[in-house]
Protein backbone atom coordinates (compact mmCIF):
# COMPACT_ATOMS: atom_id res chain seq x y z
CA UNK A 1 0.00 0.00 0.00
CA UNK A 2 1.36 3.56 -0.80
CA UNK A 3 1.74 4.60 2.74
CA UNK A 4 0.52 8.71 3.22
CA UNK A 5 3.84 9.82 4.21
CA UNK A 6 5.99 7.31 1.99
CA UNK A 7 9.99 8.31 3.02
CA UNK A 8 11.47 11.61 4.77
CA UNK A 9 13.44 13.25 2.37
CA UNK A 10 16.33 12.44 4.41
CA UNK A 11 15.57 8.99 3.46
CA UNK A 12 15.04 9.27 0.22
CA UNK A 13 18.52 11.46 -0.07
CA UNK A 14 20.26 8.71 1.42
CA UNK A 15 19.00 5.93 -1.07
CA UNK A 16 19.49 7.77 -4.42
CA UNK A 17 23.18 8.55 -3.22
CA UNK A 18 23.47 4.57 -2.79
CA UNK A 19 22.12 4.09 -5.84
CA UNK A 20 24.47 2.63 -8.79
CA UNK A 21 26.34 5.86 -10.44
CA UNK A 22 25.76 5.73 -14.49
CA UNK A 23 29.01 4.57 -16.25
CA UNK A 24 30.57 8.09 -17.47
CA UNK A 25 33.93 8.64 -18.53
CA UNK A 26 35.29 11.73 -16.53
CA UNK A 27 33.04 10.11 -13.50
CA UNK A 28 34.62 6.90 -13.32
CA UNK A 29 38.22 8.28 -13.86
CA UNK A 30 38.13 10.56 -10.68
CA UNK A 31 39.43 13.43 -12.98
CA UNK A 32 37.13 15.42 -10.34
CA UNK A 33 36.91 15.85 -6.60
CA UNK A 34 33.59 16.16 -5.26
CA UNK A 35 32.69 19.33 -2.71
CA UNK A 36 29.94 20.23 -0.79
CA UNK A 37 29.10 23.72 -0.14
CA UNK A 38 26.30 25.11 2.55
CA UNK A 39 25.54 28.21 -0.15
CA UNK A 40 24.20 28.16 -3.92
CA UNK A 41 27.01 30.16 -4.84
CA UNK A 42 31.19 29.22 -4.62
CA UNK A 43 33.20 32.02 -3.99
CA UNK A 44 36.79 31.60 -4.94
CA UNK A 45 40.29 34.04 -5.14
CA UNK A 46 41.74 34.43 -8.66
CA UNK A 47 45.38 34.78 -8.27
CA UNK A 48 47.23 34.79 -11.52
CA UNK A 49 45.18 33.12 -13.45
CA UNK A 50 44.16 30.20 -11.27
CA UNK A 51 40.98 29.75 -8.75
CA UNK A 52 41.95 29.23 -5.21
CA UNK A 53 39.65 28.80 -2.06
CA UNK A 54 38.89 31.78 0.09
CA UNK A 55 39.40 30.65 3.91
CA UNK A 56 36.63 29.96 6.00
CA UNK A 57 37.50 32.46 9.23
CA UNK A 58 35.54 32.85 12.76
CA UNK A 59 32.89 35.30 12.57
CA UNK A 60 34.50 37.40 15.65
CA UNK A 61 37.97 37.29 13.64
CA UNK A 62 39.60 39.66 11.08
CA UNK A 63 39.19 39.31 7.58
CA UNK A 64 41.81 37.46 5.60
CA UNK A 65 44.48 40.47 4.14
CA UNK A 66 45.07 40.86 0.80
CA UNK A 67 48.76 42.11 1.60
CA UNK A 68 47.97 44.94 -0.92
CA UNK A 69 47.92 43.05 -3.57
CA UNK A 70 44.94 45.57 -5.04
CA UNK A 71 44.57 44.31 -8.49
CA UNK A 72 46.57 41.29 -9.20
CA UNK A 73 43.85 39.48 -6.74
CA UNK A 74 40.36 39.55 -7.44
CA UNK A 75 37.12 37.24 -6.30
CA UNK A 76 34.85 35.30 -8.62
CA UNK A 77 31.59 33.99 -7.64
CA UNK A 78 30.60 30.66 -9.24
CA UNK A 79 26.89 30.06 -9.62
CA UNK A 80 26.00 26.57 -9.08
CA UNK A 81 23.66 24.71 -11.38
CA UNK A 82 19.86 23.54 -10.60
CA UNK A 83 19.25 20.23 -12.32
CA UNK A 84 15.90 19.23 -11.23
CA UNK A 85 13.77 16.13 -12.41
CA UNK A 86 10.07 14.87 -11.38
CA UNK A 87 8.03 11.88 -11.86
CA UNK A 88 4.60 10.81 -10.33
CA UNK A 89 4.10 7.23 -8.60
CA UNK A 90 0.52 6.80 -8.86
CA UNK A 91 -1.42 3.57 -7.49
CA UNK A 92 -1.76 1.92 -10.78
CA UNK A 93 2.08 1.57 -10.85
CA UNK A 94 2.67 -0.25 -8.06
CA UNK A 95 -0.62 -2.00 -8.61
CA UNK A 96 -0.41 -5.79 -10.26
CA UNK A 97 3.03 -5.50 -11.47
CA UNK A 98 5.13 -8.41 -11.27
CA UNK A 99 8.60 -8.08 -9.97
CA UNK A 100 11.04 -8.69 -12.92
CA UNK A 101 11.87 -12.57 -13.20
CA UNK A 102 9.91 -13.68 -10.08
CA UNK A 103 6.09 -14.54 -9.97
CA UNK A 104 6.07 -11.62 -6.41
CA UNK A 105 4.04 -8.41 -7.12
CA UNK A 106 6.60 -5.28 -6.85
CA UNK A 107 6.94 -3.51 -3.20
CA UNK A 108 6.71 0.06 -3.64
CA UNK A 109 10.12 0.73 -2.77
CA UNK A 110 10.76 -1.35 -5.89
CA UNK A 111 8.76 0.75 -8.07
CA UNK A 112 10.19 4.14 -6.33
CA UNK A 113 13.90 3.38 -6.29
CA UNK A 114 13.36 2.34 -10.06
CA UNK A 115 11.89 5.55 -10.73
CA UNK A 116 15.35 7.21 -8.95
CA UNK A 117 17.36 5.26 -10.71
CA UNK A 118 15.97 6.52 -13.99
CA UNK A 119 16.15 10.62 -12.45
CA UNK A 120 19.25 9.88 -11.36
CA UNK A 121 20.93 8.56 -14.74
CA UNK A 122 19.49 11.76 -16.53
CA UNK A 123 21.21 14.17 -14.32
CA UNK A 124 24.29 12.18 -14.12
CA UNK A 125 24.45 12.55 -17.93
CA UNK A 126 24.25 16.31 -17.83
CA UNK A 127 26.54 16.28 -14.97
CA UNK A 128 29.04 14.56 -17.13
CA UNK A 129 28.39 16.83 -19.99
CA UNK A 130 29.27 19.90 -17.43
CA UNK A 131 32.54 18.14 -16.16
CA UNK A 132 33.33 17.80 -20.34
CA UNK A 133 32.65 21.77 -19.70
CA UNK A 134 34.62 22.49 -17.24
CA UNK A 135 37.15 20.43 -18.98
CA UNK A 136 37.09 22.69 -22.44
CA UNK A 137 37.35 25.60 -20.21
CA UNK A 138 33.75 26.85 -21.12
CA UNK A 139 30.48 24.92 -19.45
CA UNK A 140 27.00 25.25 -21.89
CA UNK A 141 23.77 24.76 -20.81
CA UNK A 142 21.29 22.07 -22.49
CA UNK A 143 20.09 25.07 -24.49
CA UNK A 144 23.21 25.98 -25.86
CA UNK A 145 24.21 28.92 -23.37
CA UNK A 146 26.84 29.26 -21.85
CA UNK A 147 26.63 28.85 -18.06
CA UNK A 148 30.21 29.54 -17.22
CA UNK A 149 33.30 31.00 -19.42
CA UNK A 150 36.66 29.83 -16.64
CA UNK A 151 39.20 31.31 -19.26
CA UNK A 152 36.68 35.33 -18.78
CA UNK A 153 36.64 34.37 -15.23
CA UNK A 154 40.37 33.85 -14.75
CA UNK A 155 41.29 36.81 -16.84
CA UNK A 156 43.20 34.57 -19.09
CA UNK A 157 43.14 33.42 -23.34
CA UNK A 158 42.68 29.82 -23.83
CA UNK A 159 46.13 28.22 -25.03
CA UNK A 160 45.71 27.64 -28.70
CA UNK A 161 47.72 25.70 -31.39
CA UNK A 162 47.62 24.17 -34.73
CA UNK A 163 49.00 20.98 -35.22
CA UNK A 164 51.01 20.88 -38.61
CA UNK A 165 50.37 17.39 -40.57
CA UNK A 166 53.18 17.83 -43.45
CA UNK A 167 52.76 15.81 -46.25
CA UNK A 168 55.13 13.58 -48.10
CA UNK A 169 56.99 10.18 -45.97
CA UNK A 170 60.23 11.64 -44.95
CA UNK A 171 60.05 14.30 -42.45
CA UNK A 172 62.79 14.94 -41.05
CA UNK A 173 61.78 16.21 -37.50
CA UNK A 174 59.02 14.88 -36.11
CA UNK A 175 56.56 18.47 -35.62
CA UNK A 176 53.99 16.60 -34.26
CA UNK A 177 55.74 15.86 -31.27
CA UNK A 178 56.86 19.41 -30.69
CA UNK A 179 53.50 20.70 -30.94
CA UNK A 180 52.56 18.20 -28.03
CA UNK A 181 55.40 18.88 -25.88
CA UNK A 182 54.93 22.70 -26.34
CA UNK A 183 51.24 22.84 -25.53
CA UNK A 184 52.76 20.22 -22.14
CA UNK A 185 55.38 23.29 -21.57
CA UNK A 186 52.77 26.22 -21.64
CA UNK A 187 50.38 23.58 -18.95
CA UNK A 188 52.90 23.08 -16.75
CA UNK A 189 54.30 26.96 -16.44
CA UNK A 190 50.92 26.97 -15.00
CA UNK A 191 50.39 24.24 -12.47
CA UNK A 192 52.96 24.96 -10.01
CA UNK A 193 51.90 23.20 -6.49
CA UNK A 194 50.22 20.33 -8.73
CA UNK A 195 51.70 16.70 -9.49
CA UNK A 196 50.62 16.36 -12.80
CA UNK A 197 49.80 12.57 -13.41
CA UNK A 198 49.14 12.55 -17.38
CA UNK A 199 48.05 14.44 -20.21
CA UNK A 200 45.22 13.48 -22.02
CA UNK A 201 43.12 15.04 -25.21
CA UNK A 202 39.53 14.83 -26.32
CA UNK A 203 39.44 14.51 -29.89
CA UNK A 204 36.96 14.82 -32.61
CA UNK A 205 36.78 12.07 -34.77
CA UNK A 206 38.39 13.89 -38.08
CA UNK A 207 41.68 14.96 -35.60
CA UNK A 208 42.19 11.16 -34.06
CA UNK A 209 42.25 9.97 -37.82
CA UNK A 210 44.34 12.36 -38.86
CA UNK A 211 46.80 12.09 -36.01
CA UNK A 212 46.81 8.54 -35.87
CA UNK A 213 46.97 8.25 -39.55
CA UNK A 214 49.91 10.46 -40.74
CA UNK A 215 53.01 8.69 -41.84
CA UNK A 216 55.02 10.45 -38.43
CA UNK A 217 52.65 8.95 -35.97
CA UNK A 218 51.21 5.62 -37.51
CA UNK A 219 53.92 3.21 -37.06
CA UNK A 220 53.42 3.85 -33.67
CA UNK A 221 49.77 3.55 -33.73
CA UNK A 222 49.35 0.49 -35.19
CA UNK A 223 52.49 -1.15 -32.57
CA UNK A 224 49.53 0.26 -30.09
CA UNK A 225 46.81 -1.23 -31.69
CA UNK A 226 48.48 -4.83 -31.85
CA UNK A 227 49.82 -4.74 -28.22
CA UNK A 228 45.58 -3.63 -27.24
CA UNK A 229 44.98 -6.73 -29.49
CA UNK A 230 47.72 -9.39 -27.66
CA UNK A 231 47.31 -8.09 -24.32
CA UNK A 232 43.29 -7.21 -24.14
CA UNK A 233 43.71 -4.01 -23.44
CA UNK A 234 41.04 -0.73 -23.73
CA UNK A 235 40.46 1.16 -26.63
CA UNK A 236 38.64 3.61 -25.36
CA UNK A 237 41.23 4.75 -22.85
CA UNK A 238 43.06 6.56 -25.36
CA UNK A 239 46.85 6.06 -27.63
CA UNK A 240 49.28 7.50 -26.50
CA UNK A 241 51.47 9.60 -28.16
CA UNK A 242 54.45 12.47 -27.71
CA UNK A 243 53.50 11.88 -23.77
CA UNK A 244 49.98 12.88 -24.10
CA UNK A 245 46.90 9.98 -24.36
CA UNK A 246 44.41 11.50 -27.44
CA UNK A 247 40.95 9.61 -26.78
CA UNK A 248 38.44 9.66 -29.73
CA UNK A 249 35.31 11.09 -29.07
CA UNK A 250 32.43 11.05 -30.77
CA UNK A 251 29.77 11.94 -28.38
CA UNK A 252 27.09 13.78 -29.25
CA UNK A 253 24.22 16.00 -27.29
CA UNK A 254 21.21 16.60 -28.94
CA UNK A 255 23.06 16.35 -32.26
CA UNK A 256 25.94 18.66 -31.17
CA UNK A 257 29.43 16.79 -31.72
CA UNK A 258 31.12 17.00 -27.75
CA UNK A 259 33.80 18.22 -29.75
CA UNK A 260 33.85 20.10 -32.40
CA UNK A 261 35.30 18.76 -36.08
CA UNK A 262 38.93 18.48 -36.50
CA UNK A 263 39.95 20.14 -33.14
CA UNK A 264 41.33 18.50 -29.98
CA UNK A 265 40.44 19.48 -26.15
CA UNK A 266 44.21 18.88 -24.40
CA UNK A 267 43.85 18.78 -20.19
CA UNK A 268 46.11 17.95 -17.65
CA UNK A 269 45.27 14.86 -14.98
CA UNK A 270 46.10 16.28 -11.65
CA UNK A 271 45.19 15.93 -8.11
CA UNK A 272 42.71 18.60 -7.05
CA UNK A 273 43.07 20.60 -10.86
CA UNK A 274 39.22 19.58 -11.17
CA UNK A 275 36.51 19.84 -8.40
CA UNK A 276 32.53 19.93 -8.63
CA UNK A 277 31.11 21.51 -6.00
CA UNK A 278 27.43 20.90 -4.66
CA UNK A 279 25.11 23.15 -3.12
CA UNK A 280 21.91 22.10 -1.01
CA UNK A 281 18.73 21.07 -2.57
CA UNK A 282 15.93 23.61 -2.39
CA UNK A 283 13.97 22.14 0.17
CA UNK A 284 13.11 23.43 3.62
CA UNK A 285 15.22 20.47 5.21
CA UNK A 286 18.12 21.48 3.32
CA UNK A 287 18.95 25.13 3.59
CA UNK A 288 22.22 25.76 4.46
CA UNK A 289 23.58 22.14 4.94
CA UNK A 290 26.48 21.15 3.16
CA UNK A 291 25.60 20.15 -0.48
CA UNK A 292 25.13 16.32 -1.66
CA UNK A 293 25.59 15.10 -4.90
CA UNK A 294 22.02 13.97 -5.06
CA UNK A 295 18.15 14.94 -3.71
CA UNK A 296 15.22 13.32 -3.69
CA UNK A 297 12.12 14.01 -2.10
CA UNK A 298 8.17 12.63 -2.53
CA UNK A 299 5.39 14.48 -2.11
CA UNK A 300 1.54 12.94 -1.50
CA UNK A 301 -0.68 13.76 -4.51
CA UNK A 302 -4.69 15.19 -3.69
CA UNK A 303 -7.03 12.36 -2.20
CA UNK A 304 -4.27 10.59 -1.87
CA UNK A 305 -3.58 9.16 -5.35
CA UNK A 306 -0.11 8.67 -5.13
CA UNK A 307 3.11 10.98 -4.81
CA UNK A 308 4.72 13.45 -7.14
CA UNK A 309 8.79 12.36 -6.97
CA UNK A 310 11.61 15.16 -7.57
CA UNK A 311 15.53 14.12 -7.92
CA UNK A 312 17.94 17.08 -8.13
CA UNK A 313 21.92 18.28 -8.11
CA UNK A 314 22.94 21.51 -7.83
CA UNK A 315 26.25 20.95 -8.95
CA UNK A 316 29.44 23.41 -9.99
CA UNK A 317 32.22 21.84 -12.31
CA UNK A 318 35.74 24.08 -12.29
CA UNK A 319 39.13 24.05 -13.47
CA UNK A 320 41.09 26.11 -11.02
CA UNK A 321 43.50 26.35 -13.67
CA UNK A 322 41.79 27.46 -16.57
CA UNK A 323 45.52 28.67 -18.44
CA UNK A 324 46.64 25.03 -18.57
CA UNK A 325 43.70 23.96 -20.73
CA UNK A 326 44.58 23.85 -24.58
CA UNK A 327 43.04 23.40 -27.38
CA UNK A 328 44.46 21.75 -30.69
CA UNK A 329 43.43 22.32 -34.59
CA UNK A 330 44.91 20.26 -37.58
CA UNK A 331 47.03 22.80 -39.74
Amino acid sequence: MLTTNMRTASELTRAVNLLPVKPTYFGDLGLFEEKGVRTTTVILDVRHGRFVLVPNRDRRDEATPMAGRGSKWKTESFQTAHLPLSDVLLPDDVQDLRSFGTEQLSTVDQVLNDRMQDLKDSITATLEYHRTGAVKGVVYDADGEVLLDLFDAAGVTQYKKTIAMPSGETVKENVIKKTIYDVKRNAQKHLSGFVVERYEAMCSPSFFDALTGHALVRKAYEDWQAAQDRFGGDDRKGFTYGGGTFRDCSDEIDGKPLVADGKANFYPVAKGLFTTYYAPANWNETVNVVGLPFYAKTEPRSMGKGFDLEVQSNPVCLCHVPAALAELSLG
